[in-house]
C-alpha cells in the first residue's frame, strides 16, 4: 500500500506532467508495478466518493433518498462503474489508434489525479449539505469551477500522454466523457430505487 510520501511523490509527478515537463517520468511510475499501485488511488478515494453521492443525493436534490444499507451498496457499485467504465472505453480507443502504451499511462495519471479530486469533492459536498451561507453558494462555486478544471487538465493529461495526436484524444475524450454520464445516470436511477 502506497504511504502519504509516496502518494505526494506522484502528485509531484502529476503536476510537472499538467505543466509538460517531461521530468514527469521520474515521478510517475509508468510500469506495470505502478499501473497496479496507482489503484490504490481507488481504494483511497471510494469512501469519499460513495459518501458525497450518498449526501447529495439525500441532502441536496428535491426527491431526497433515506440512506441504508442498500443504497450504500447501490452507490459503490456505481462508483465502482463509473470509474471503471471510462478506463474500458479508453483502452478500447487507445487499442484501435495503435497505441496501447499510452493506455497504460494515461490509467496511471488519471488514477492518481482523481484522488485530490475526489477527497476535494466530498468536502465541498458535505460543506455544501450544512447549508451555512453565504459558504454554501461560494463553495458550489468553487466546486464546480474544480470540476471543469479536471475535465480540462484530464483532456491535456490523455493529449500528452497520447504523443500529442488530437483525434485519438478528442475520440478517447468523448468517448470516456460519453460513457461516464450514462453510468452517471442510470447509476442515479439506479440508487434512487427506480
Amino acid at each position: 500500500m502506497p504511504m502519504p510520501g509516496e502518494i505526494l511523490f506522484y502528485m509531484r509527478g502529476l503536476w510537472l506532467l499538467i505543466k509538460g515537463d517531461p521530468a514527469h517520468t521520474r515521478y510517475l511510475d509508468f510500469t506495470e508495478r505502478g499501473l497496479a499501485r496507482s489503484f490504490w488511488a481507488l481504494a483511497f478515494s471510494f469512501p469519499f466518493m460513495v459518501a458525497s453521492e450518498l449526501v447529495s443525493l439525500s441532502v441536496l436534490v428535491p426527491r431526497t433518498i433515506p440512506v441504508g444499507a442498500r443504497e450504500i451498496f447501490r452507490s459503490a457499485l456505481v462508483q465502482g462503474l463509473g470509474w471503471m467504465g471510462p478506463l474500458v472505453v479508453l483502452g478500447l480507443v487507445c487499442m484501435v489508434s495503435g497505441m496501447p502504451r499510452s493506455f497504460l499511462k494515461i490509467v496511471v495519471a488519471t488514477n492518481w489525479m482523481s484522488l485530490p479530486i475526489n477527497i476535494f469533492a466530498a468536502l465541498a459536498i458535505l460543506l455544501i449539505a450544512t447549508g451555512l451561507q453565504p459558504l454554501g453558494s461560494i463553495l458550489l462555486l468553487v466546486f464546480q469551477a474544480v470540476v471543469l478544471a479536471a475535465f480540462l487538465v484530464e483532456i491535456r493529461i490523455v493529449y500528452l500522454l497520447m504523443n500529442e495526436k488530437a483525434l485519438p484524444t478528442a475520440a478517447a475524450i468523448i468517448a470516456s466523457a460519453i460513457t461516464a454520464l450514462l453510468i452517471t445516470d442510470i447509476g442515479t436511477r439506479y440508487i434512487m430505487g427506480g
